[in-house]
């Protein structure tokens, strides 16, 4: 591991931490709760590609789980879902929704997906956009998401981001799959979460602008807040064009190497306040 990643272990006094798998597949472990967020469980290239109009089509996922994933999921309590519908396979695919169905883990997603879940005979546990939510030893806020613009936002499922506030634990927002809109900047300037993550893999189809942020929004999201940022949804999806080295990168040229993470498949980050 180079110099840039090793700095996300040395923060200490946390009992919460993230694990990224692949794509916007986390596990988030708060004491004897491990939270699993958006699981895309099948294997390298089980699922068709997503760009069409190209000579160099790649079936999804461009990339294997990481050897860590099989035991991890061993520790699993609960499951977060922040969109799921109109093909959705990259935030809860056929093996995911078998495996929690399986294990009979509970659920938490937004009213918007409970019936459609429901629907896969999962234990769902629907989440209030209007209000307040309690979960586990805090809350769970939703923050709507908008996944993509013109014609494409109309076409698209959108989902809800999620501030979680756990007891004596650092704030996180998890931003879901979402451009950087009005409600996403008040949530990041208004609540000032400690820890944000958030997508910046730039996915976009064959016609239409990114429908989720890219390299650009997610460097105005490390410009706006006070706190971490880990992005994810990166170098999975052949729709997603950044990369990591590009993300670094840009990184580095501002010196938010302590502050704005960018990890590795199965890497562990510690969220210190």
């Amino acid at each position: 591991m180079d110099q840039y990643n090793r700095s996300i272990f040395i923060a200490k006094g946390s009992t919460v931490k993230i694990t990224q798998i692949r794509n916007a597949t986390m596990l988030i472990h708060s004491g004897d709760n491990v939270i699993l967020v958006d699981p895309m469980l099948a294997p390298k290239a089980a699922i068709p590609s997503l760009k069409y109009v190209t000579t160099k089509r790649q079936r999804n996922p461009l990339v294997e789980l990481p050897e860590i994933t099989a035991q991890m999921l061993k520790t699993v309590t609960h499951c977060l879902i922040t969109h799921c519908q109109k093909g959705h396979f990259d935030h809860l695919d056929r093996s995911a929704t078998k495996w929690l169905r399986d294990n009979e883990i509970p659920v938490y997603c937004s009213r918007r997906d409970e019936s459609f879940l429901a629907g896969k005979g999962l234990d769902v546990h629907a989440l209030d956009a209007d209000h307040r939510n309690q979960f586990l030893t805090g809350s769970i806020d939703l923050i709507p998401c908008v996944h993509g613009e013109g014609v494409m936002r109309k076409l698209m499922a959108h989902g809800y981001g999620y501030v979680i506030t756990l007891a004596d634990e650092p704030s996180l927002y998890i931003t879901g799959d979402t451009i950087l809109t009005e409600d996403v900047r008040h949530c990041i300037q208004a609540v000032q979460p400690q820890w944000i993550v958030l997508p910046a893999g730039g996915a976009r189809f064959d016609i239409g602008a990114e429908i989720i942020m890219g390299l650009d929004e997610a460097l105005q999201v490390g410009a706006l807040s006070k706190g971490q940022v880990i992005a994810n949804h990166l170098e999975s999806l052949d729709h997603c064009p950044v990369t990591r080295e590009q993300l670094r990168a840009q990184v580095k040229l501002r010196q938010w190497q302590s502050r704005f993470y960018v990890p590795d498949d199965g890497e562990t980050i510690v969220l210190h306040a």
